[in-house]
Parts: structure tokens; C-alpha cells; sequence
């Protein structure tokens, strides 16, 4: 007698920058939004067999602000960009060492999570006190694969 799991599994994929630069009514920054693709499926022994929704999260790239749009919204959204111009932001996660507490039972809340613009230099906070499964769980938000450590 084998054991059967199954239930549902969103799989996110960052699709890029899109649309006029506009300024983000959480944090003022202007900035191109952030377009990431959310995939729902039904999955049995975690094999994605139905697919179930997909939509689209249109949010700003340096604080995760946004709105859920369904699909057609989304590509619609995105195929009339008319902003050519490029904009490189590169998220990295800072691990500062002296923040890092000792004892058995503490948590380690000494990562933070930056966002730096490669065309004009400017590096933005975006948060700290973290733990690595905060920062797992924000580079699934952001539709990201990885985010590079630094130790500082």
C-alpha cells in the first residue's frame, strides 16, 4: 500500500520590466513595474498534472508593492509597453556578520535585503532583520531563482 500526496503548487517566473516608469505610491521610488507570472497546478506526488490559474503580479521592483491581474490583463499590459528605455536592478541579500546572535535557541535575524540600480549606482534597503526563510519566501514573491549572499 504506497502513500498518495497530491494537492496544489504555484510555481512563479519573473517576466521582466514593462511599461512608462511611474512612482510607487509605497516607497516613491520611479521605476519601470516588475511583471511576474504566478502558475497554479494540481499536483500528485508532487508531479503538476492540471494546471489550474495563472495570472499575472505587476508590483514595484524595489519594495513588492502591486496588483494581482489576471492573465489577459497581464499580456496585455506587457505587449503595449512603450518605454524602451533599459533599466538593470540586481536584488542581493547583505549577511552582516556582527548582527549574528549566539546561544542555542536564538534566530538569526542578521540578513538584509537590498536592491541596487546598475545604470545610475544607487543601492535601496529594502529590508532588514531577516531570516533565510523570510528571504526564501521574498525570492518567490519576486519570481527570482536565486539571490546572491554577501557576508559583510
Amino acid at each position: 500500500m504506497g502513500l498518495i500526496l497530491y494537492g496544489t503548487r504555484c510555481f512563479t517566473k519573473f517576466e521582466g520590466y514593462y511599461g512608462e516608469k511611474e512612482e510607487c505610491p509605497h516607497c516613491h521610488k520611479i521605476y519601470k513595474s516588475a511583471y511576474v507570472k504566478n502558475n497554479k497546478w494540481f499536483h500528485i506526488d508532487y508531479l503538476p498534472i492540471i494546471p489550474i490559474k495563472k495570472t499575472y503580479f505587476k508590483m514595484c521592483p524595489i519594495c513588492s508593492y502591486g496588483t494581482e491581474l489576471n492573465s489577459k490583463e497581464g499580456k496585455k499590459e506587457m505587449l503595449n509597453s512603450t518605454d524602451s528605455s533599459e533599466q538593470k536592478l540586481e536584488t542581493y541579500v547583505k549577511h552582516v556578520l556582527i548582527k549574528k546572535p549566539t546561544g542555542m535557541m536564538s534566530v538569526d535575524t542578521s540578513y538584509e535585503l537590498w536592491v541596487k540600480d546598475l545604470i545610475t549606482g544607487e543601492e535601496i534597503c529594502v529590508a532588514s532583520d531577516l531570516t533565510k526563510s523570510t528571504i526564501k519566501e521574498m525570492k518567490k514573491v519576486r519570481g527570482l531563482k536565486e539571490i546572491k549572499i554577501i557576508d559583510v
